[in-house]
């Protein structure tokens, strides 16, 4: 119960900076989302070890904070150069992972300590926030009046403050594609009405509904979040035992150095290909799982705990990057903020169940089985991404719409 209550919280925070992006801007939203965080950090460092309620409203902060954070990713996709904007959305996940084994080599350090760290970092993030952050150009053109077109330049000036030709091209293309909304009128249509009417918002929801289903299926999350009951179950026993916090943090390396890994191949590979690549070779992994499991004692070689971490390593290369990005990336900018916070909290229900579900199911079947499972719903997510999902690798906003409002798609 404890662990799930900011699982639980995530989507709410998802939800709720979903229904105030458009209105407040991406910069405020940011702001906003600091609130949260900076109070679960400061509730965990005044509050008692054995004061139970204090811990859930630490949780249930920090968990809305969390889901709160999709503001990021979608003014990272709003203010990227089209030929870098893959990278920097990748990075999204490198940070995440390098959080986590941050914290988990802080581990040993006293909680008090942890916790104010925290507070002290969240405070300089808000301030930096408020110093140095421009607000989305494409928010001001899209969802302010024409009087903002001086504030909306003002601000693409501060991305390129060097480059004049980018500068000039960038607002070029953005100044466009907001005169052509204009004319159609989509910026007055509401969310529910575009995505009834626009293919550039209904198609694309529909693929990354089930994308998203598919991510939380292969099973990604619980081999991490249960990497220790999952890790001893594959550890030969004539192998010495690593302790708790050693296999957290060689886990955590794997995911930050393959994080880094993805983020370095999408500045040349599509996402299609290393989305492919990644559920296919988690699929291998869980083979090498199934085979070895029953032998694991009798070899010099741990292959299961090669299989699992190899599932890992794999699932960080893509699986567990690339769908949260794309939903930035395929979603049009009228429906982007909260149909991408409406996708995210549908993510993380699901999340949500699998997670809960999961240990029931290790306990009513063996390693080998959830394993096997998780490879066939990975070759399955491999035949969707190949057929199904569109590549984004190097195309602006106005070219994606293209490709869904097109009543033919390009070869």
């Amino acid at each position: 119960m404890k662990a799930s209550i900011s699982v639980l919280c995530t989507p709410v925070g998802a939800f709720l900076v979903g229904l105030v992006m458009d209105r407040i801007g991406r910069k405020k939203a940011c702001l906003l989302t600091c609130l949260p965080l900076l109070a679960s950090w400061i509730i965990a460092t005044i509050s008692s070890s054995d004061n139970i309620y204090t811990f859930y409203a630490f949780r249930l902060f920090a968990g809305i904070g969390a889901g709160m954070t999709t503001v990021g990713i979608v003014y990272v996709s709003e203010i990227s150069h089209s030929s870098y904007k893959q990278i920097l959305l990748s990075l999204n996940s490198v940070f995440f992972s390098g959080g986590i084994l941050l914290s988990t080599c802080l581990a040993d350090l006293n909680w008090k300590v942890i916790n104010f760290s925290f507070v002290i970092f969240t405070t300089v993030n808000m301030l930096l926030i408020i110093i140095y952050l421009p607000e989305s150009p494409i928010w001001i053109l899209k969802f302010k009046s024409s009087e903002h077109i001086d504030k909306a330049k003002m601000a693409m000036k501060q991305i390129y403050p060097n480059n004049n030709q980018v500068f000039e091209a960038e607002w070029r293309c953005l100044k466009s594609a907001s005169e052509d909304i204009a004319c159609t009128d989509v910026r007055k249509s509401s969310f529910i009405e575009s995505v009834r009417s626009s293919p550039a918002a209904y198609k694309p929801m529909a693929i990354l509904a089930l994308l998203l289903l598919l991510q939380q299926l292969t099973g990604a999350y619980p081999t991490i979040s249960y990497a220790l009951p999952i890790l001893k179950s594959v550890m030969p026993a004539t192998y010495p035992p690593a302790s708790d916090i050693q296999s957290l943090a060689a886990l955590g390396a794997v995911r930050f150095a393959s994080g880094l890994l993805a983020c370095v191949l999408s500045l040349r590979v599509g996402r299609k290909p290393l989305l492919v690549f990644s559920c296919v070779a988690m699929a291998l992994s869980s083979i090498l799982v199934v085979v070895t499991h029953s032998s694991r004692d009798a070899t010099v070689v741990p292959w299961p705990l090669c299989g699992v971490m190899l599932y890992v390593f794999s699932s960080s290369v893509g699986v567990l990057v690339f769908p949260w990005t794309m939903v930035c990336e395929l979603l049009s900018t009228p429906v982007r903020a909260v149909g991408g916070c409406l996708l995210v909290s549908y993510a993380y229900l699901i999340m949500f169940a699998v997670l809960k579900a999961f240990p029931y199911m290790m306990a009513a079947v063996s390693v080998p089985h959830v394993f096997l499972m998780f490879g066939v719903v990975s070759l399955s997510m491999a035949v969707y991404v190949h057929f199904v999902l569109p590549e984004t690798l190097g195309k602006s906003f106005r070219e994606i719409e293209d490709y869904f409002t097109r009543s033919n798609k390009p070869s």
